[in-house]
């Protein structure tokens, strides 16, 4: 590139790799044996073998040979922050749904003269239990977005300030986050809902 012709015998490249599979491992041997479907998943992903494949076929006059340790280590320090972040996600759920159950709880305690009078005229307790299901999916739902937004603007600040990129935004997300928000809230909402549906209209209304 700087018309030093034979000046350069060696360049080192660092790239965030993804650890070595069975597939990583055939077409490192023989690229040429895997299917165009294993192919085209292993050439687009960010294995060792397929990264210094693409850097022999970019400069064709050179010898793209991977520093091992160092991949591996790589690999094996990005898979322990997945399951960090794996575990991490899991604790939030937790709190979010203790959370979740507390309030209602509250709620439920604060209102229960209003729902013992609506037992009291004639709701069921499937019709009660609609009723606070739907105001809790509809606050969680809320929330959920607002938490969303402020998810992906703390991992876009995290991508730059990390590694310098930003972070892709994936609509299948979407979804899988609107279920787990509907999952969380129904879950924590369980414990309120049986303490909703042992409440006795006539206690309640007078006062015990």
């Amino acid at each position: 590139m700087s018309g030093h012709d034979r000046l350069v015998q060696r360049v080192e490249v660092s790239a965030l790799t993804t650890p070595d599979n069975e597939l990583s491992r055939r077409a490192a041997e023989d690229p040429n044996s895997l299917s165009r479907k294993e192919w085209d998943t292993w050439y687009c992903t960010a294995y060792i073998s397929a990264i210094a494949y693409q850097i022999e076929e970019v400069l064709t006059n050179v010898k793209a040979k991977p520093v091992l340790q160092v991949s591996e280590s790589e690999g094996t320090i990005l898979s322990k922050i997945k399951l960090l972040m794996l575990l991490l996600t899991v604790l939030s759920l937790a709190c979010s749904a203790l959370g979740i159950s507390n309030l209602v709880s509250m709620s439920v305690m604060e209102r229960n003269t209003e729902i013992g009078l609506m037992k009291a005229i004639g709701a069921t307790n499937g019709a009660v239990s609609i009723l606070i299901l739907s105001e809790i999916l509809a606050m969680s739902f809320i929330g959920g977005i607002i938490g969303y937004g402020v998810g992906l603007g703390l991992a876009q600040v995290i991508g730059h300030s990390v590694f310098g990129v930003s972070i892709a935004l994936k609509a299948v997300v979407i979804p899988i986050v609107v279920l787990i928000v509907i999952a969380v809230a129904v879950v924590g909402s369980l414990p309120a809902l049986r303490v909703l549906l042992s409440l006795e209209p006539n206690r309640v209304l007078h006062g015990r």
